[in-house]
């Protein structure tokens, strides 16, 4: 577990977290202060103490083929307040690059309408 930076919506520690699920090892960035726990009903929910809810899984960008969102892309998020991923088209054949910043209902969000340059 190491210390990121600073939290966009409460100025906690942004903590990472490495996990396995299905045989695949996750990392999860979290506010220290965004705890979840399973309920009576199996759900993964906050908790009652929580008083954020910024967390990012490294998986979140799979979609676009981006195998991880890495450490270094989450400071410079966390530091810049925006950071810049390489996404790609189906089947890896279109390399193109977007802003990812900060969402407080999905953790982070890809700018689609902005024009980003390559590297």
């Amino acid at each position: 577990m190491s210390i990121l930076g600073k939290c966009p919506y409460c100025n906690g520690a942004v903590i990472s977290k490495k996990f396995t699920t299905n045989a695949k090892e996750i990392k999860l960035y979290s506010c220290e202060n965004a705890k979840k726990e399973y309920d009576e009903s199996e759900q993964y929910v906050f908790t009652s103490d929580s008083t954020c809810t910024f967390r990012v899984y490294s998986n979140a960008f799979l979609r676009w083929n981006k195998r991880s969102f890495s450490e270094n892309e989450m400071r410079r998020l966390l530091s810049e307040g925006q950071t810049k991923v390489r996404l790609h088209g189906r089947k890896g054949s279109k390399e193109y690059y977007k802003y990812v910043v900060p969402n407080e209902e999905y953790g982070v969000t890809i700018l689609w309408d902005e024009e980003v340059e390559s590297a």
